[in-house]
């Protein structure tokens, strides 16, 4: 009888830490999914609407540096990297080359605005300054290690400022499937 109530707990205990396993999992997969996926493209073939607008002001003075056909829950656009000296963004246009704007006042969007002196107004653009991903907070590093971003190979990192908010970029590869991933310093993912 002592045996057979061993056993008992022995399985239920086993039961019990395979479900909690189970669970840990399903709410990481399901941050994974939640992620931007982005599929890059070379920027010749963006739509002829997008090069069209990239060729005007605001947008002429900044040199795409990449491309990517990307997806977000149920939107689809299309992301061009640009550059201006030392300055990077991201903008977001749909495939009629409109703005799309999900997160505030991108770079090149805020450079058409001026404040009262009639000087440029950044307070509200999006700046992405590339660093080394081994510059990575060490929480990141540590959640990046785990379950189930460690199937993921990190290719790029970025400090990101949008308007009043900062956070860390890390993009990410798994084959050919890319994802942008948003960490707080402390390591907790960002919307």
């Amino acid at each position: 009888m002592k045996k057979l109530f061993v056993a008992a707990i022995v399985a239920f205990a086993g039961f019990t830490a395979t479900q909690a396993q189970a669970s840990v999992n399903k709410l990481e997969i399901v941050s994974v999914q939640d992620s931007v996926v982005k599929t890059p493209i070379e920027v010749s073939a963006l739509p002829d609407a997008i090069k069209t607008v990239l060729q005007t002001d605001p947008y002429k003075d900044w040199t795409p540096t990449a491309a990517f056909s990307v997806k977000d829950g149920d939107k689809a656009y299309f992301q061009v990297d640009v550059k201006k000296a030392e300055e990077m963004a991201s903008l977001k246009f749909d495939a009629e080359g409109k703005p799309v704007d999900f997160t505030g006042t991108s770079v090149v969007q805020s450079e058409a605005l001026t404040n009262n002196e009639g000087m440029v107004s950044m307070q509200d653009s999006v700046v992405k300054t590339p660093i080394e991903v081994s510059a990575l907070p060490d929480a990141i590093k540590t959640v990046l290690a785990t379950e189930p971003y460690k199937a993921w190979t990190p290719t790029a990192a970025f400090t990101v400022k949008d308007g009043d908010k900062s956070y860390f970029q890390v993009d990410v590869k798994k084959e050919e499937e890319m994802a942008s991933l948003k960490f707080d310093a402390e390591g907790k993912p960002v919307e």
